[in-house]
């Protein structure tokens, strides 16, 4: 009688998708019920069904590419909750950007007090990315396996060809050895699950579709999860928004990244999924702990973390490192886009600002110093060079550790085709002493290398999601609600006193969190990762 009365309405209801006509977009559409049987007959036509339709479980529902007509038609079935248009995710922070000597983040957050009793071991960490570069030498040993999104016939290879991925995954996991960096948790298994293409953009329905694949592996091996998600946009999506409640309900940690939309006095908020009430959400701060001038803000802000000049992994051979060498002191510094690779020693020459005039004749044949301020990159570069300079370094003129600069000026088509020379931008920590010395002796550096120096959010997400690993591992018995309470409630408080929308509640204390989850199995470490070299090759 059932089957008799649904069929009838099938026929009362069914709308002819093949007779509209026009150009389609994707669509995420949420169904009251599973699509299995009837409901699936009643909504998918086979005009529908031909355009990749993926069903998604974490919200009974599927994605499918449609007509406005057609995604109009299926709203108004009462077998439909709501439809959707797909929107756009991207990674949160891929500049490079000047950093400290050493992994600072490391020492900030007390990890390394943690790692005599623990270091991640068998907590399943999975970065949500543009996948992981699983042959580089720091992350091999502990990778996992993955699934490919992006491109359908390599599903079982998520290779990072972007960088990003690997670069989180390294903040997360790099092993502690003789070279390179050091994670938080070294010895977690890393999965990787590849949903931003090779320029670092995807879509919330193929980060859904990774919700589904990681409660999928949980449930068929067990075991302890955590997700990273350096990504986001403005949009939020209920779609989204109900898959990644159901990863929680699932016992499944996710933590994602503020956003980088803020400027100087005008705080940005939070982008999703960081967002959602489901998700920690993880704002940067640099190595004094200040905020990041680009880290989105809110109410919903649960954390911060080190986020600005953060060293860590890249596809191997795809990183750079950019070096100013005055006398035994090395400063890592970040070579303005355009610049060429390579190195030059020899003397250098105070420049001031840049301007013609500024140029003495004995900076012929010798490095240009400058200050950066009133010229463009470019302009300062191009009188350098006329001026007979063989590399320029250009430092900050104010305290802001944070360097992304470009020669290339879209005002002037000329420094798009312009032979440009050796220029590493740095601090004004770095280059205002010497300037002050006038002149003397600098080797400029920038090589290919392993490793990069990034910043944004998306560095200081994997801080927090690593923590949550270490103490995780040293409490298996512990619930996710208690690893992220531990987390929340043991944070450096920060700015105004409580929780507040710049640091929500505080800076992540991976020691403070670990004794709160277990007291009894922590052991005081004198280990610091300062002095660990950091300039040497992976392979």
């Amino acid at each position: 009688m059932r089957r008799t009365a649904l069929a009838a309405f099938l026929l009362a209801v069914a709308v002819p998708f093949a007779a509209f006509a026009g150009e389609t977009s994707r669509y995420l559409v949420a169904t009251q019920r599973p699509l299995h049987g009837a409901i699936r007959e009643l909504l998918l036509h086979d005009a529908i069904e031909a355009r990749d339709t993926v069903e998604l479980t974490s919200f009974s529902g599927f994605a499918a590419d449609l007509t406005a007509e057609e995604a109009a038609t299926l709203q108004q079935s009462p077998e439909v909750r709501w439809v959707e248009p797909v929107i756009e995710r991207h990674a949160l922070g891929t500049t490079a950007l000047v950093p400290q000597s050493t992994p600072y983040g490391i020492d900030m957050m007390h990890v390394a007090s943690v790692w005599p009793s623990a270091r991640g071991n068998a907590i399943n960490v999975v970065v949500i990315d543009t996948g992981v570069d699983y042959r580089h030498p720091e992350l091999a040993a502990i990778y996992a396996g993955g699934h490919n999104f992006i491109t359908a016939t390599t599903p079982n290879d998520p290779l990072d060809d972007n960088g990003h991925g690997t670069h989180v995954s390294g903040i997360i996991a790099a092993a502690n050895n003789d070279f390179g960096v050091v994670g938080v948790a070294p010895n977690v298994r890393l999965w990787a699950a590849k949903v931003l293409d090779e320029g670092g953009s995807g879509t919330n329905e193929k980060t859904i579709q990774a919700v589904d694949w990681v409660r999928a592996q949980k449930k068929a091996q067990g075991g302890l999860w955590v997700v990273n998600l350096s990504l986001g946009a403005t949009r939020s999506s209920p779609a989204e928004r109900e898959a990644f409640d159901k990863l929680a309900a699932d016992g499944i940690l996710a933590f994602a990244a503020s956003g980088n939309e803020s400027v100087e006095g005008r705080p940005a908020p939070l982008s999703f999924p960081a967002g959602y009430s489901s998700v920690t959400s993880v704002g940067a701060v640099d190595s004094d702990r200040g905020i990041a001038v680009f880290s989105n803000q809110g109410a919903e802000l649960d954390l911060v973390a080190p986020g600005v000049s953060v060293l860590s992994t890249m596809r191997l051979g795809a990183g750079s490192l950019a070096t100013v060498r005055s006398g035994d002191k090395i400063a890592l510094g970040a070579a303005l886009t355009g610049s060429t690779n390579g190195t030059v020693s020899g003397d250098y020459v105070y420049c001031g600002i840049g301007k013609p005039e500024n140029f003495p004749a004995s900076v012929k044949g010798k490095i240009a110093l400058i200050q950066r301020g009133e010229l463009k990159f470019a302009e300062k570069v191009m009188n350098a060079v006329a001026a007979g300079a063989t590399a320029v370094a250009i430092f900050n003129n104010v305290d802001d550790k944070t360097i992304s600069w470009t020669l290339y000026d879209t005002d002037n088509p000329a420094t798009l085709q312009y032979n440009w020379p050796l220029v590493i931008g740095m601090t004004r920590a770095d280059g205002a002493p010497l300037a002050a010395k006038n002149s003397g002796t600098l080797t400029l550096a920038n090589e290919a290398d392993d490793y990069a120096i990034l910043s944004g959010t998306s560095m200081a997400s994997p801080y927090a999601t690593g923590a949550a690993a270490l103490i995780w591992s040293l409490a298996p018995y512990a619930t996710p609600d208690a690893v992220r309470t531990a987390l929340t409630s043991t944070a450096v408080d920060l700015g105004a006193n409580g929780r507040d929308n710049v640091y929500g509640a505080g800076l992540v204390d991976a020691l403070a969190a670990a004794k709160q989850l277990n007291p009894s199995l922590i052991v005081p470490s004198p280990h610091s990762t300062t002095g660990r070299t950091i300039l040497k090759r992976g392979h």
